[in-house]
């Protein structure tokens, strides 16, 4: 395909990954060399490049929606630059196939933890319908615990190493990290984004000293996945909360499971 349709393939994953959450990594990777033929190292280094503008636009539309929490993003921003810059250190030592294999065992076991998580919110909702509200787990007005500091710093870790490792924005951890936390659905996709942002500026300079990057392909396809990803979070507004609320859950879990087998294939 010609490369200037580029900026409509953004629009369209631009306002899906503002909506539901996540950098966009896999879809930019996939699309860029199957759709486009564009080389592999070529691929990553313009899907990490295109992630910052586009989780940027989006962090700053979710943030004036209210569905950022800043104090919890930033625990796993912390473990993700580490992981960033310990993964693209890893990629030189193991080989790729062998590092897909792993994390497509560590994603399997985190979307099943994701569906066991389900269920035990599910109870929850029906305690707190019954005259037993319970807190929320993520309340920034309060102090955190420490096994709380710690989830983030390693969850955050794990989306870094992915990043780092594979040349993707590592949604998959970063997701079932605050799903796990206790963020609401929607805090869940708004908190991603801008936590996904801080581990694309790493990512972009730890991978741009091993291969090329073609700016005209960065500036066709970020023009439309800003685009998109302004107009998601105010599509967003438009539609039910408590719908989006029933489909993002399963969405999750299905992406999750979906990214585990495409580790092994």
């Amino acid at each position: 395909m010609s490369i200037y349709l580029l900026p409509i393939a953004g629009l369209i994953i631009g306002i899906l990954i503002s909506l539901m959450g996540g950098g966009g990594g896999i879809f930019y990777v996939g699309m860029l060399t199957g759709l486009f033929a564009i080389s592999m190292d070529q691929a990553v280094s313009v899907s990490l490049a295109t992630i910052i503008p586009t989780t940027l636009a989006a962090s700053i539309s979710h943030y004036r929606a209210g569905n950022v929490k800043p104090k919890t993003g930033f625990l796993l921003v912390e473990g993700g630059i580490v992981g960033v810059v310990a993964g693209s250190y890893l990629v030189t030592i193991i080989p790729v196939k062998v590092l897909k294999i792993i994390f497509g065992i560590f994603l399997l076991f985190m979307g099943t933890r994701m569906v066991i998580s389900r269920k035990k919110k599910q109870v929850k909702e029906e305690i707190s319908k019954n005259g037993h509200p319970e807190e929320p787990i993520a309340n920034e007005s309060k102090p955190v615990s420490k096994l709380f500091i710690v989830k983030g710093l390693v969850f955050g870790l794990l989306g870094g190493l992915m990043s780092g490792m594979l040349g993707v924005s590592g949604t998959p951890p970063i997701l079932a990290g605050l799903y796990s936390m206790g963020l609401s659905s929607l805090e869940v996709v708004g908190t991603s984004v801008m936590v996904l942002f801080f581990i694309a500026i790493t990512g972009v300079v730890t991978h741009s000293a091993f291969g090329s990057l073609n700016w005209l392909l960065v500036i066709l396809l970020a023009s439309g996945t800003i685009t998109g990803a302004i107009l998601g979070p105010l599509l967003g507004k438009r539609i039910n909360k408590k719908a989006l609320e029933k489909f993002y859950d399963p969405f999750f879990i299905v992406f999750i499971i979906l990214m585990a087998i495409s580790m092994f294939f």
